[in-house]
């Protein structure tokens, strides 16, 4: 096993221990791999750095099986109102799950060597390969949850900043989603679907080709459209978190009637932690009186969430 990975692992479980990172100053002690890893050098110490740890976390997690990201989660207590021992966080995960708290630490255990691998990827790939090949200027995405199986269209301009671009990839995730789960997908305008690939149980890997060669400093416009099997696949939100700029981005959800959400908020700019949170964050809309609900953004902040969350009715 590479050192670095075992270190990083190791470093996620000291983080772990006791309150997690709900223990003062526990984000500023923070390993010396993970801190490097992770670039926490950027953010002052204190909330700051606590909040950029925690939205790394939350991105290196985002991959696992939902079991051991449940319990990944909870060891290194996200929640302020999570339990206030590793132990004791352990062992309502492991009953939540309904197995055994000697699976939940296996599980545990599993959870850290996966995000250490995971972050150690993101430096490898982070210090040796070249700026990306294309940047997004904008993302038009609509919502469509009025079926038991439903449909999620998005339209991508994007600015080509290498020699040529010939291909592009997304990766597609639904949480939960069985070892049957037979998503669909198409893809139309400048590009065209050429592969999927199954990359996890929860991941997708799509593949698309440009229709024609498209040269550094111009455009392509593509369109993309998924549908997974149920409802209930999906992170209960149509949201962007640009990691560069990204002039605008709009999205619009028709919840349907009866509304398949009890309610829905606006993310206007929050941490990747809050947009996680059930409890409403930003402006509530109600998809009750107006069911198709919109929201668009021109002037985002890089590293923020935008976007609307909502909350599922029972009947969903």
């Amino acid at each position: 096993m590479d050192s670095s990975i075992e270190e990083l692992a190791r470093e996620l479980s000291t983080l772990q221990a006791r309150r997690g990172l709900q223990h003062p100053g526990r984000a500023d002690a923070t390993g010396p791999t993970l801190t490097r890893a992770l670039t926490l050098e950027q953010f002052a110490p204190g909330e700051q750095r606590r909040r950029g740890l925690v939205t790394a976390l939350l991105k290196h997690a985002e991959g696992l099986p939902p079991d051991l990201r449940m319990v990944f989660l909870a060891a290194c207590s996200i929640r302020t109102q999570d339990r206030p021992t590793l132990t004791e966080r352990i062992e309502r995960a492991a009953a939540t799950l309904q197995v055994t708290p000697r699976t939940g630490w296996a599980r545990l255990a599993d959870a850290n060597q996966r995000v250490a691998e995971s972050v150690a990827a993101a430096l490898s790939s982070s210090s040796g390969e070249p700026q990306p090949e294309w940047l997004l200027t904008s993302l038009h995405a609509v919502t469509d949850l009025r079926n038991p199986r439903p449909t999620i269209r998005s339209t991508h301009t994007i600015r080509v900043v290498s020699p040529v671009l010939t291909h592009i990839v997304e990766r597609i995730s639904f949480p939960g989603a069985p070892p049957d789960a037979d998503p669909l997908f198409r893809a139309w305008g400048d590009c065209e679907l050429i592969a999927v690939e199954r990359q996890s149980q929860v991941t997708w890997q799509v593949s698309l080709r440009l229709k024609r060669p498209v040269a550094c400093g111009d455009s392509a416009t593509y369109s993309f459209q998924t549908q997974p099997p149920s409802r209930r696949l999906l992170h209960p939100m149509s949201v962007m978190l640009p990691e560069r700029v990204c002039r605008v981005f709009s999205t619009e959800v028709n919840f349907g009637s009866p509304s398949v959400a009890n309610r829905v908020w606006r993310l206007d700019g929050v941490s990747a932690p809050t947009a996680e949170l059930d409890t409403p964050s930003g402006v509530i809309l109600d998809p009750h009186t107006n069911p198709v609900l919109k929201a668009t953004y021109d002037d985002m902040v890089p590293g923020r969430v935008y976007g609307l969350r909502w909350e599922w009715s029972d009947d969903a």
